[in-house]
């Protein structure tokens, strides 16, 4: 039986292979249709609702249910779907963040540990919360947002300390003794290591409530935003040793969390001077001032006045007034300016006999100046853009959500809820997929618009989709369901885990090769198509993917070893196991894994080759339910249709 099975398997690869290479994707000029037979006027009316209620859900969450695609479905036919889908945003944004520090702790107690315990590499409880959250968590778009912004302001696991087991005193009232005051008195003692990077996403999460410049200043304050980029224990110049202030966050915090690195219109289109040349948004001058700028910084103590305290991951970091630049030309320096000056914008002197909160007035005004620029809302916006719904947006979808950066109607500049919710109501969030009723017989036809309307699909993005849709549930204590750290290896991407603070992949990566046959449009603020996931995607990483989903599909199980024994997350596909008895209803299935895993953008051309490929090969084994739908699942889910988004 596995043989035939194989065989089953390999026919249907070569049938999606043939499809993939007849144009279907990002670039090929042949765009082809997938139909939902209904039965009357009314089921037409429900199916186009539930394709745009699955086109939504997989951009704002980890990836539509049944129940969600119902739900939504139902109110977008009795509201529209923008009142549909503000209403939704609304609900989201008023339920409770699910903490990724807390659900790790409690991950840690479920297995009878504690989270200062010093071997077996606690830190993978991280992960292992953050898959727990992405596949369970009731707030999905307050995550999926906060995922979004991770990969914008990004910290990876390489910074140095952030996998240690650690936890240190902070306080001179803390008995390090006696070995139960750190469960006394928690509040004398810095937060584990590992819990850092944990503390820091849940700091994006409930950022995504606030203001631009309010999350720019706690991701500038965040002790491992400070050992990552350095700026914490940053010193003022010591010309007579050779030592000047550090310049990575001066420099980052430019480039890639506020600016970037050339002058844009609001509609996304790069600004040129009267010789045709890009306008840099900063020069070296600027980085120096604000090198001098993110001086002073370090670890939180409640009581040492030292600049070197021990490490602490779970609070603000501080000032220590001491070695932050002073504007006062000291000796040090005797050209030091009076004052530091960023964007134009003058800050003011500091007193003589500085105060920590003086400094602090001195970094607010600063951050004031980096996010008052008016680069600042086409840039992050297009990276929110790309992260949610499509990888090359048009200059009016930039020009109209950058308006609502730039004020929310309420003059508030940089709301990030309102951005959020002016990117997913945003008419062209649907635009990547036309619905059409057709007669004889009746049924909604969904044609997918192709290159610019699209993008691959995030790893991540793919892999929790496929497990929400199956009706997951687990065998771990508790009720957690957790994936390891270790498919990294297998499909590339891994939260926590960026290579560097570029993230993943580059905004405007573009995969090798030619666009045969395809040029831009004149919505498209560049004047060129980029594909950012793509530069993740390599020989490799796609065939351990292909191999990877393919285990999970025919075992209609995922398994991975935890920090305490395993964690089983078995699909439950009865429902449709039980329509593959007869094969005329192969056609239902298909239809509900493409809503689910597709979007409905499954082609004609794929669903038939899937539907041959099993006839022809399980005709006579009436036994191969079970199998007609693990591989039917399999074949979907690595379809080009699947792996594209619309």
């Amino acid at each position: 039986m596995p043989a035939q099975r194989d065989r089953l398997w390999w026919t249907l690869l070569r049938t999606v292979v043939i499809v993939l290479m007849s144009g279907v994707g990002l670039g090929g000029n042949t765009i082809q249709a997938g139909d939902f037979p209904v039965s009357n006027s009314r089921e037409v009316r429900l199916m186009r609702a539930k394709v745009q209620a699955a086109q939504f859900l997989s951009k704002a969450t980890f990836g539509p249910t049944e129940e969600s695609i119902e739900s939504l479905a139902e109110r977008i036919n009795q509201l529209g779907y923008k009142r549909a889908m503000s209403e939704w945003i609304d609900q989201q944004f008023a339920l409770p963040i699910t903490s990724h520090e807390a659900v790790a702790r409690d991950i840690v107690y479920v297995d009878g540990n504690q989270v200062d315990m010093q071997t077996g590499g606690p830190y993978l409880y991280r992960y292992q919360a953050w898959w727990h959250i992405a596949l369970t968590s009731e707030d999905q778009l307050r995550q999926r947002v906060a995922w979004a912004l991770s990969q914008i302001f990004v910290i990876g696991d390489t910074g140095v300390g952030f996998n240690n087991d650690d936890r240190r005193p902070k306080s001179a009232l803390a008995n390090t003794n006696d070995p139960n005051d750190y469960d006394n008195h928690p509040e004398y003692y810095t937060i584990v290591d590992w819990l850092g990077m944990s503390h820091y996403y849940d700091m994006l999460a409930n950022g995504s409530r606030g203001t631009y410049r309010e999350l720019l200043e706690q991701v500038t304050y965040h002790p491992c935003m400070g050992d990552w980029l350095s700026s914490r224990g940053n010193r003022k110049a010591n010309v007579a040793a050779g030592r000047f202030p550090d310049e990575n966050y001066a420099r980052e915090i430019m480039q890639l969390f506020s600016v970037g690195l050339y002058h844009m219109h609001p509609d996304g289109r790069l600004k040129i001077d009267e010789n045709g040349e890009l306008i840099p948004t900063y020069d070296n001058e600027q980085i120096k001032e604000l090198g001098r700028l993110f001086t002073g910084f370090k670890y939180k103590h409640d009581t040492s006045n030292s600049f070197y305290v021990g490490r602490n991951f779970g609070e603000p970091m501080q000032i220590h007034v001491g070695e932050h630049d002073n504007n006062q030309n000291y000796s040090e320096d005797p050209n030091a300016p009076e004052s530091k000056t960023v964007f134009g914008t003058v800050l003011p002197p500091l007193p003589a006999t500085m105060t920590s909160e003086d400094v602090k007035a001195e970094i607010g005004a600063g951050l004031d100046a980096i996010a008052n620029h008016p680069n600042v809302a086409p840039f992050i916006c297009r990276l929110l853009i790309q992260r949610l719904v499509k990888s090359n947006p048009s200059r009016a979808y930039m020009r109209r959500v950058t308006r609502v950066f730039e004020d929310n109607g309420s003059g508030v500049r940089g709301d990030i809820q309102a951005v959020v919710k002016a990117i997913l109501t945003d008419p062209e969030l649907f635009r990547g997929q036309r619905l059409i009723r057709l007669s004889n017989p009746i049924r909604v036809r969904v044609v997918p618009r192709g290159t610019e309307y699209s993008r691959l699909r995030e790893p991540i993005n793919r892999v929790t989709a496929l497990i929400r849709a199956m009706r997951p549930t687990t065998d771990y204590a508790a009720g957690y369901m957790m994936l390891n750290r270790n498919l990294n290896s297998e499909i590339g991407q891994m939260p926590f885990d960026s290579p560097s603070v570029f993230n993943y992949y580059l905004p405007e990566f573009q995969p090798p090769g030619d666009l045969i046959g395809y040029t831009p449009s004149r919505r498209n603020p560049f004047g060129a198509i980029f594909g950012p996931e793509f530069q993740i995607l390599n020989g490799v990483t796609a065939n351990l993917t292909l191999n990877r989903l393919r285990s999970w599909c025919y075992n209609q199980w995922i398994q991975y070893g935890m920090r305490k024994g395993t964690c089983r997350i078995t699909f439950h596909l009865e429902p449709e196991m039980e329509l593959a008895r007869d094969l005329a209803n192969l056609d239902e299935i298909l239809q509900r894994f493409d809503l689910l895993l597709c979007n409905g953008s499954l082609t004609e051309d794929t669903k038939t080759g899937i539907k041959n490929a099993i006839i022809a090969e399980t005709t006579n084994i009436d036994s191969w339910y079970a199998q007609r739908v693990e591989v039917m699942l399999n074949a979907v889910i690595l379809s080009p249709d699947c792996a594209v988004e619309q």
